[in-house]
């Protein structure tokens, strides 16, 4: 009898005990779904980007650009459903940054354009591996998204400067060019040639 009681009381405390660690696991599983629903919330207020306006020319070169056209989309198209479908948006936009560097129109070629477009693709990759973790790092996922929205908006605000110096060498060697013509037609006109008034008046000695 006393030998019953010891093990239907071990039984007992087995059952309990699994029933306890079953409702823990259940307790972090619900615990763990509404932190991503938290998380996912606050990244999908935080996830704005919106086409920056640009000059016709400089809009008409991003446009040209394949590759940063296909970036752009894929940036501009906000993900929807669940923290997954920004794993996923993040994921492609690595691969579509990665295409950038290779492929710059020769107009765009410049120092200040890789800088910006290295910094740009840090951001992507930073985003990507944050959001990508079984514990989201809300805070730094957030700050990312801003980081990234303030790069790509400065990356669009050197292509309009680069078109707009261009605009500004060509007007101004077009002013030296006609400054130069004008300014010798004014000399040939004004400035007779000294040489010549001093053989014309030899001549005119020989004649007398």
């Amino acid at each position: 009898m006393k030998a019953y009681l010891i093990l239907y009381t071990i039984v007992i405390s087995i059952f309990i005990s699994c029933k306890d660690t079953s409702q823990k696991h259940e307790a972090e599983i619900i615990r763990a779904k509404k932190e991503k629903e938290l998380v996912f919330s606050n990244i999908n207020k935080a996830w704005n980007f919106n086409p920056r306006t640009l000059t016709p020319e400089s809009q008409n070169i991003a446009s040209s650009w394949n590759e940063w056209r296909l970036f752009s989309d894929e940036l501009y198209q906000k993900p929807k459903g669940t923290i997954g479908a920004f794993q996923r948006k993040t994921t492609s936009l690595v691969a579509k940054t990665e295409a950038l560097p290779n492929t710059i129109p020769e107009r765009l070629n410049k120092p200040q354009i890789k800088a910006r477009l290295a910094a740009l693709i840090t951001k992507v990759k930073a985003l990507h591996t944050f959001i990508s973790l079984d514990r989201i790092p809300e805070k730094k996922v957030l700050t990312l998204v801003s980081d990234l929205n303030l790069e790509v908006n400065a990356f669009q605000d050197q292509i309009e400067e680069i078109v707009r110096r261009s605009k500004i060498q060509m007007e101004e060697g077009e002013a030296i060019m006609i400054q130069r013509v004008g300014g010798k037609k004014e000399n040939a006109e004004e400035k007779p040639n000294p040489k010549l008034q001093k053989e014309e008046v030899q001549s005119f000695e020989e004649i007398k």
